[in-house]
């Protein structure tokens, strides 16, 4: 009887198809990034817990898996975001590069939050890094480069939203009694309900005064009493409205949005953060911002702004039958004409084919684009996709003047 292995839950295994689609996403974005300057890196699968919860919050800890290190004890982590880990990248090796870095990445997080809803335990992410500049400029290059990308995936129609960290967590701070409660409501964007908070009996005079200065007017999309703000997020508030006039000007085709409403789930967050949207799918595809005070919890401090790219949901758009190299299928039924089989195999791979040996023992039988039937006496007969005769040559030289 054979026994079945079941996988943990909220991980799964990836097909041909799905790598397929997986590579050529992630190539598309790394190539793109290169292409604006940024150089990649590969950050640790694992790491000692107290490298990665440095600057997150202990709720965001609970979600990452650990495990003992059998060769010391030590208690370690499985990493369940790279920013942290760029963060740490910075600190250690910023005398040994130039600033500003620019720094790109493909890996795969788990999250140990699956039973959330809409969330998934294991994800596949591709981000950039711009770490040293705090100029508008280095705001406009990550959102602009983000926007690029998705431009190269075919996804022209885009919705970028804009907004600020530190306003929601400004009114969070001065909502103690109920924070917890009104940051979930605000995660579900459930408005209408945060609204009924203004009577709860754990709310002091002053905390309900709050309220109708800061949280009303800014559910009920009306201007804030900005004098009294907190001096940065004052200044974030200005430079997002800035980043989005700029921005708009440069991208006239673009949607771009303010929304001061949204809530990021990770705590590191210091300025402005934004998304973009594409209509074909239904789920944020891209989100990044600034965290500016993140790489000096680790040492040296840098300000930095980056953005991540959650790979699955791109992968509902694509067709793998349309990605990838033209392949050729080289067969043959003799033995003794195994060297011919690699002369033609070598010949297709050095102009850019891919080129799949088959005999008798080993058919092919996925698609292909050109088949080469080799007879016993060396005669070739090429063939379509669809098994149709195309033509013949005597001999592997014949082949070898032909243009492919």
């Amino acid at each position: 009887m054979i026994k079945n292995y079941s996988l943990p839950v909220g991980i799964k295994e990836y097909t041909t198809k799905d790598v397929k689609k997986i590579d050529f996403i992630s190539s598309v974005i790394l190539e793109e990034s290169e292409l604006w300057g940024y150089k990649k890196i590969i950050t640790p699968i694992f790491e000692t817990i107290n490298s990665l919860q440095v600057g997150l919050k202990e709720d965001t800890i609970n979600k990452t898996i650990k495990f003992i290190d059998p060769l010391n004890g030590d208690v370690l982590a499985l990493r369940s975001d790279i920013t942290p880990q760029i963060a740490r990248y910075v600190s250690n090796n910023y005398k040994n590069e130039r600033l500003p870095f620019r720094l790109t990445y493909n890996e795969r997080v788990v999250r140990n939050n699956f039973k959330e809803a809409g969330t998934k335990r294991e994800v596949f992410q591709v981000g950039c890094e711009l770490i040293g500049s705090n100029s508008i400029e280095s705001d406009l290059e990550m959102i602009s480069l983000g926007s690029s990308i998705l431009k190269k995936l075919g996804f022209f129609k885009q919705v970028i939203t804009l907004n600020s960290s530190l306003l929601l967590n400004f009114i969070f701070d001065n909502l103690s009694p109920i924070k917890d409660d009104i940051k979930l409501l605000f995660h579900k964007k459930d408005y209408q309900s945060i609204k009924k908070f203004s009577s709860d009996k754990r709310l002091s005079k002053k905390e309900k005064v709050f309220i109708g200065k800061y949280l009303r007017p800014l559910l009920d999309n009306k201007s804030i009493l900005s004098k009294k703000l907190p001096v940065k997020v004052k200044e974030s508030i200005t430079r997002i409205n800035l980043v989005s006039d700029l921005f708009s000007k440069s991208n006239p085709d673009l949607d771009i949005r303010i929304d001061f409403l949204d809530v990021k789930n990770f705590d590191y967050y210091s300025g402005m953060t934004f998304d973009i949207a594409v209509p074909e799918i239904s789920e944020i595809v891209l989100s990044g911002g600034r965290y500016d005070e993140l790489i000096g919890k680790y040492g040296k401090s840098f300000p930095a702004v980056g953005l991540g790219i959650n790979i699955l949901p791109l992968m509902k758009t694509i067709n793998p039958d349309e990605l990838g190299t033209p392949i050729v299928v080289i067969e043959s039924s003799q033995i003794n004409r195994f060297a011919t089989s690699i002369e033609i195999k070598d010949f297709f791979t050095s102009q850019g084919f891919v080129a799949v040996l088959s005999n008798k023992g080993n058919l092919y039988n996925d698609k292909f684009d050109l088949k080469i039937k080799i007879s016993s006496n060396g005669k070739l007969t090429l063939l379509d996709s669809k098994n149709k005769k195309i033509t013949t040559f005597k001999n592997f030289s014949d082949l070898q003047k032909e243009e492919f």
